[in-house]
């Protein structure tokens, strides 16, 4: 499954025009074979060091860049249009971090710094508060992408049966795209950020 989530990921980072370089870091040699059939730059770390370590090296080997977007490698409902709408919702012009929290708003699925290094990254257990706090400690506006197709992500198995209840009847085409698993700013607590909903 890994691997099949890692592609719908990689195709669809390909078909987004606002991304130019996509990079997977990876301790794995079997990881690097993939990603190299896919066409993806490879950085090879010795050892596994969790994903802000990898996340760090990655954006360390970009020179130049001026934004960042960083995508979990589970999210099953990912697709280049939901994509595209976060990096037009994160005003790429203007310093500031976009966080887009998982369906329980815990985790992070996916984020958008301007600059790249604008804030030390916090991916791990509660995420999502720890990067809010972060970009607020660094004075950075902080925006809150609510997203149906980036919030799942899969970690449980439950999160597989939430997978399969979008192949339902009543959650196709412009009503799942649609859909806000998350509620507003309201069901945040301590949280000061602006919540921004594509369309």
């Amino acid at each position: 499954m890994y691997f099949t989530l890692a592609r719908r990921i990689i195709t669809a980072l390909r078909d987004v025009p606002l991304v130019r370089d996509s990079v997977i870091v990876t301790s794995s040699a079997e990881v690097e074979i993939f990603a190299g059939h896919l066409g993806v730059r490879v950085m090879h770390q010795m050892r596994d060091e969790g994903i802000n370590s990898a996340c760090e090296a990655a954006l360390a080997s970009a020179v130049g860049i001026t934004n960042a977007l960083i995508v979990a490698g589970d999210l099953p409902l990912v697709s280049s249009e939901s994509l595209t709408a976060l990096l037009q919702a994160a005003h790429l012009q203007e310093r500031g971090v976009t966080i887009v929290p998982d369906r329980h708003h815990v985790g992070t699925n996916a984020l958008v710094c301007t600059p790249a290094d604008a804030i030390r990254l916090r991916f791990g257990p509660n995420s999502f508060a720890a990067h809010l706090r972060t970009a607020q400690e660094h004075g950075l506006e902080a925006r809150i992408f609510e997203s149906s197709e980036l919030a799942l992500d899969i970690d449980e198995p439950e999160d597989l049966d939430a997978w399969r209840g979008y192949d339902s009847p009543t959650n196709v085409g412009d009503q799942r795209e649609n859909k806000s698993i998350a509620g507003g700013r309201g069901n945040l607590p301590g949280s000061c950020g602006d919540v921004v909903r594509p369309g």
